[in-house]
């Protein structure tokens, strides 16, 4: 798409298309009339067309790797960090679940110093992103042979079936996902939250350009230095500064501006704006635990027979003896199939999730260089406790058990690498977050407030899974939206419930 050139100046300039940013410019947009840029390095293939969109971003079944950033995590074990470079951001290439995850998810926020972000507060803000996201459940008719088989080991196992993974209530149980998939396509956040506002005069839209730096002055943000789609580095001024890129991206943006551990950061010959060491810092993920399978002969050419045949299909969820208050914090999923979202494997993975985990890593800049990636080490089950390889010990038993059906087990074939210990090998559910936590100024680690904005700056807002301070157990999409959507409604003094159109503004 052609692209006007780059304003010298505007009201509010807000950092990746993502989920997060999305949400935060749709509302912001869909509310007033200031003027807004919206920024994203990766590209933008406007309101959704399937002839303008890739086919293969657009595709629901699978798991596309064509707008990867790339991105692998520090060594030893290296896993690849799967995170997408366009308008839409992640959901754009997705498994598609939708999960509103628990009310004691977001009742802990507040009791941690983060008034407003009480379910009872947040949860219209949930609504409103589940009805933009188009979310339907499967139907157990619809799940392939591979992912019926799984629900029905889980239901003989003792997991009671369930298809309410997008319900606050939802509890211990197996069944279809809940997924943003309309016909066959993955109703990312583009869709969702931009399309509906793309015509507002006061929104305008900047994709291919990437952001070297956020100006400091005085105190305060004051605009970002950009390189545009044609090479060419330009100066943007702003009354206000929104980041949303992401909780690898987002906190090495930061550090680039001179925002997080001072001695660090002088190190790196960074001039320092904020001294916060938190920035970076309380990665958080949901680790998982994996078991692979061949598959019995001929199932991966009956699955691609089959008209509707995606990886991921299904879920279920059960308690750990570690579980907190809330309802569960295991999960455990098949992905079965082209296996597309990592080349290479087996036809078969099953995993297991410790959905409410503590290990906390890191993400760190080796130089001010803007176009070099972040570092990233998740040091997934490294909590002196022990609490996350208690609980990843509890969901490779479920597992286990699940694969000792008859049903299941004739399925699945030969295990892949039997001789491997899942615990020692701990991978990625692929859900970061945490590493610009959200808590009071007397938190030395937190790095925004209840309002999103950044301790000791004026003007700086972030608004994604990063500012998370402790991980949702389920998957993030659906709240991140909501965090975009939450700072927006505080910066325009709306009550979420407004803000989500379910009362009318006087």
């Amino acid at each position: 798409m052609t692209q006007a050139p780059l304003s010298d100046e505007t009201g509010t300039v807000v950092i990746g298309a993502g989920t997060g940013g999305a949400a935060f410019a749709g509302l912001l947009a869909r509310h007033s009339d200031e003027p807004i840029l919206l920024l994203d390095a990766g590209p933008d293939y406007g309101p959704f067309d399937p002839a303008r969109w890739p086919g293969d971003m657009l595709d629901a079944k699978s798991i596309p790797l064509s707008h990867d950033w790339g991105l692998v995590s520090a060594p030893p074990q290296r896993l690849d960090l799967p995170r997408a470079r366009i308008v839409g951001g992640c959901s754009a290439h997705n498994g598609c679940t939708i999960s509103r995850s628990a009310r004691a998810d977001y009742d802990g926020w507040a009791a941690a110093g983060n008034p407003g972000w009480d379910a009872a507060t947040v949860e219209p803000l949930l609504d409103w992103a589940h009805e933009r996201f188009r979310v339907r459940r499967y139907r157990m008719d619809e799940l392939t042979v591979a992912q019926a088989a799984f629900v029905n080991a889980g239901v003989r196992t003792g997991l009671p079936f369930a298809d309410d993974l997008d319900d606050l209530a939802a509890g211990p149980g197996i069944g279809p996902m809940p997924v943003n998939i309309v016909d066959g396509v993955r109703w990312n956040a583009a869709f969702a939250f931009l399309d509906p506002v793309r015509d507002r005069p006061g929104l305008r839209i900047a994709a291919r350009t990437h952001v070297r730096r956020i100006l400091i002055g005085n105190g305060a943000a004051t605009g970002v230095e950009v390189t545009g789609p044609d090479g060419r580095a330009a100066t943007i001024r702003a009354r206000r500064v929104v980041v949303a890129a992401g909780a690898y991206h987002s906190p090495a943006l930061l550090q680039r501006s001179g925002i997080g551990a001072a001695d660090r950061l002088r190190g790196l010959g960074l001039d320092v704006a904020a001294d916060l060491p938190g920035v970076g810092a309380h990665l958080l993920d949901h680790a998982c635990v994996e078991l692979d399978f061949n598959g019995r002969p001929g199932l991966a050419d009956e699955l691609a027979a089959q008209a509707w045949n995606p990886d991921e299909q299904t879920v279920g969820r059960a308690r750990s003896a570690r579980c907190d208050d809330g309802p569960y914090d295991i999960h455990v999923f098949m992905v079965a199939g082209a296996n597309s979202g990592h080349p290479g494997l087996p036809p078969i993975s099953l995993y297991g999730g410790a959905m409410r985990a503590i290990s906390e890593g890191q993400v760190t800049i080796g130089r001010a260089d803007p176009d070099a990636n972040p570092t990233v080490d998740h040091r997934y089950g490294t909590d002196p406790g022990g609490h996350d390889r208690a609980v990843l010990a509890e969901a490779l038993a479920l597992l286990r058990d699940l694969t000792r059906d008859p049903g299941l087990r004739d399925l699945l074939g030969t295990e892949h690498r039997p001789e491997r210990d899942p615990l020692a090998g701990i991978v990625s559910y692929c859900h970061p977050a945490g590493t610009c936590k959200m808590g009071p100024a007397s938190d030395p680690g937190a790095v925004v407030g209840p309002t999103g904005a950044v301790h000791g700056l004026d003007g700086l807002y972030v608004c994604d899974a990063s500012i998370m301070p402790a991980i949702t157990r389920g998957n993030i999409n659906l709240p991140t939206a909501m965090i975009g959507a939450r700072v927006a409604a505080g910066l325009l003094g709306l009550d979420p419930a407004r803000a989500a159109g379910l009362i009318h503004q006087n």
